[in-house]
């Protein structure tokens, strides 16, 4: 992939169609997102204008390959990415969260980050801890779907 190609830009309508698009298989189909009708009438993020600029956003050729969202809560910088799927398992994720950890950077000094990937993810969890992310603890919670998921929850100063 030529990397230097790669155009950043924030969440718009046509991305976050894109994205709703995208088709994970087997475990890792809890990963996708209903239609953009529905994510806007369950509220998710991508679809909120107000929160665009929480979003960068990885094209190439108007292909998302990429995003990265920022939410502040107090002190630390919750992190949430998403890999368009025909690119998983192929190393190029660390290229875009690197990146998008300097993104983070530039936007807020000193940050705390953390994220949390279901525990049984871990292609995402070494990908994480070869950037820099620590396991804090594991914690049950429900996911969107409402199902009770072990979550592994990470973090980078």
């Amino acid at each position: 992939m030529d990397f230097k190609k790669i155009k950043k830009d924030c969440m718009k309508e046509e991305y976050a169609k894109q994205i709703c698009e995208w088709n994970y298989l087997d475990d890792y189909g809890v990963y996708n997102l209903p239609n953009y009708e529905k994510c806007i009438e369950m509220g998710y993020g991508i679809t909120k204008k107000e929160q665009k600029d929480n979003y960068v956003v990885y094209l190439l050729n108007d292909e998302v390959l990429f995003y990265l969202n920022m939410k502040p809560i107090q002190n630390k910088i919750e992190m949430g990415v998403g890999l368009k799927p025909k690119y998983c398992g192929q190393g190029i994720g660390n290229y875009f969260l690197n990146d998008g950890i300097q993104e983070i950077k530039k936007r807020y000094s000193d940050p705390v980050l953390f994220l949390e990937v279901r525990s049984w993810n871990i292609r995402a969890i070494k990908s994480y801890k070869k950037i820099g992310f620590k396991i804090e603890k594991t914690i049950l919670k429900k996911d969107r779907n409402n199902n009770e998921v072990f979550f592994t929850i990470m973090t980078m100063s």
